[in-house]
């Protein structure tokens, strides 16, 4: 196993521990049980996409900053899950200069759009045709699609 892996599974881990921790305080103090396992589930969701965003960031980038954001943010609770989500979403775009405002070499995904005519989920396409091309459609459905 490698250390990408290995960083990634015991980042799960420790999601799913944090998710339990946190199951465990809220059945304590008295909140029903289905109230609770729905916590449970929404932690435990949280947490794996959170890493899944700091394993792409670390494919793309080569930078580790997504997972020690997470690390120290926590998981399994609604502070942690905030913090842990801006967190992650700073990492990635700190960790690529151009993440920001463009398509790049070294991120799939842009916030602004790809190249000087947009192209990202905010952004607008260019040119004609069908998918989002022309009459100023959102290019969330174009070609290029949400990840440049």
């Amino acid at each position: 196993m490698s250390l990408d892996n290995a960083i990634y599974a015991l980042s799960n881990f420790n999601a799913l521990m944090g998710s339990t921790v946190g199951l465990i305080n809220a059945k304590n103090d008295g909140v029903s049980t289905g109230d609770a396992l729905m916590n449970f589930g929404y932690n435990v969701m949280n947490g794996a996409l959170r890493n899944e965003a700091s394993r792409e960031i670390q494919r793309h980038t080569g930078s580790y900053l997504g997972y020690a954001v997470n690390s120290m943010a926590g998981y399994g609770n609604p502070v942690s899950n905030y913090t842990g989500t801006v967190g992650t979403i700073g990492a990635a775009m700190v960790s690529s200069p151009f993440g920001i405002f463009g398509c790049n070499p070294f991120m799939t995904s842009s916030i602004y759009g790809c190249g000087p005519f947009g192209g990202g989920f905010f952004g607008f396409s260019p040119g004609f045709g069908p998918f989002g091309y022309g009459l100023g459609m959102p290019s969330f459905f174009s070609p290029c699609g949400f990840y440049c």
